[in-house]
């Protein structure tokens, strides 16, 4: 019997590259660094609470709780707001961001899942979107960087942020998105 075919007890044995998050308890459980009892907003509740004060003040609850559980600093963190590939209606998600020549970028890790989050699909379906950074609302133009780009990206992110290559070590073999949004000029009102 292979090592992936051998059954798993997953309270008692620790987790395998090969054993991604799938669960909410197990993706909270990776992300704050195996300190999941630290993680007090939870669920559509926490995301609702902590997308109410991001809007409001700039700042996320949600990646402060996560960053103190892991040992990490604070991300400033964006609310992103997607059109949704099936529904067309408005999604929006709080995502921690890094600064990269003029572009902001985010990392799609679904806290380590076999599947990347909403919102990439939401990115991939149609790239308009928007964002509000420290309180000031922006359009972006938005793209799953590939190829020689997210080569590059990956290697400045990882310098960055020592999650990055966690994030991807995780997810693997899906590949950990790295999301581009290119800030667009403010159309004039008629």
């Amino acid at each position: 019997m292979s090592e992936l075919e051998k059954p798993s007890n997953r309270e008692t044995e620790p987790t395998a590259t090969h054993q991604r998050p799938s669960t909410v308890a197990e993706k909270e459980a990776f992300s704050s660094g195996g300190n999941r009892q630290m993680i007090l907003l939870r669920g559509k509740w926490g995301l609702a609470i902590d997308t109410a004060i991001l809007y409001a003040t700039g700042y996320s609850l949600m990646t402060k709780q996560y960053a103190v559980a892991s040992g990490q600093t604070y991300q400033s963190t964006l609310l992103l707001t997607t059109i949704g590939a099936r529904t067309g209606l408005e999604r929006r998600a709080g995502l921690p961001f890094f600064e990269v020549d003029g572009d902001l970028i985010v990392r799609g890790s679904n806290g380590g899942g076999p599947t990347d989050p909403h919102w990439v699909h939401n990115v991939r379906a149609n790239p308009e979107a928007w964002i509000r950074v420290r309180r000031k609302n922006s359009r972006v133009l938005a793209h799953v960087a590939s190829g020689e780009e997210r080569e590059r990206l990956f290697k400045i992110l990882s310098k960055m942020s020592v999650t990055t290559e966690g994030y991807q070590q995780m997810c693997a073999p899906r590949e950990l998105p790295l999301v581009v949004l290119r800030p667009q000029p403010e159309e004039p009102r008629a």
